[in-house]
């Protein structure tokens, strides 16, 4: 199942049950999320040509505490479950500053282990993904990113990604303020770019018509979603 974790990025906000109910229309939002940490779950079942992986998030029940997540035990999760693989996947930041998602049900929820998250995709597992290659991932959602912040954002041959979340998986350490000046440890490919770029205005990444985003992840594991 080692393979399993180069298919995280794909997971990765890739559906949102999570936040509050605004009117009846299934508008849900959630606001202030910039540098929200956040944690994942990614219990993976089916057979080897069918996995799917039910993805659990803590956004909308806690800061993913790290005493709490440092103490999980995946392997029993895995048992408990009866699961082919359990993925950690976390912690992560948010650097969008609100997002409203179209949704159709409320979310379920579960204890880990004292740490509650909500069920917030069913995922169909498919082939390994490498750091720089496109993903798509269904979901109807509206990312903003306010005017006068900071977005971080990939160019390469196909177009433009922003980063929606940061990772601490492989570099523990990792916070916002090192963002600015991350080009200087990204292993680029030819042709591609990074830059720090304050908004002038609101940026807005929906997906509510396509249904579907393009997303990234460099070789930290932090995630972008293509620019339409």
């Amino acid at each position: 199942m080692k393979k399993l974790l180069g298919l995280i990025f794909v997971l990765i906000l890739s559906s949102y049950s999570i936040f509050a109910q605004s009117g009846s229309n299934n508008t849900l939002t959630r606001d202030n999320l910039r540098n929200k940490r956040y944690c994942e779950i990614i219990v993976v079942k089916g057979r080897f040509l069918n996995l799917k992986g039910t993805v659990y998030n803590t956004a909308g029940n806690s800061d993913c505490p790290a005493d709490k997540w440092d103490a999980i035990d995946f392997d029993q999760i895995k048992k408990d479950s009866n699961a082919r693989a359990v993925i950690k996947n976390g912690p992560r930041y948010f650097l969008m500053d609100k997002i409203n998602k179209t949704v159709t049900a409320p979310p379920k929820s579960e204890n880990f282990q004292g740490l509650e998250m909500s069920e917030v995709a069913v995922v169909k597992i498919g082939g390994k993904k490498k750091p720089y290659q496109e993903a798509k991932v269904k979901r109807l959602t509206t990312f903003i990113f306010n005017k006068g912040k900071f977005t971080y954002q990939l160019t390469g041959p196909k177009g433009t990604y922003v980063m929606q979340s940061y990772s601490q998986i492989v570099d523990p350490n990792l916070s916002e303020k090192d963002l600015e000046d991350l080009a200087k440890r990204l292993k680029l490919p030819d042709g591609w770019e990074y830059k720090a770029i304050k908004l002038n205005s609101d940026l807005e990444l929906s997906t509510i018509k396509s249904k579907q985003a393009t997303v990234i992840q460099d070789d930290l594991g932090n995630t972008y979603q293509k620019i339409r």
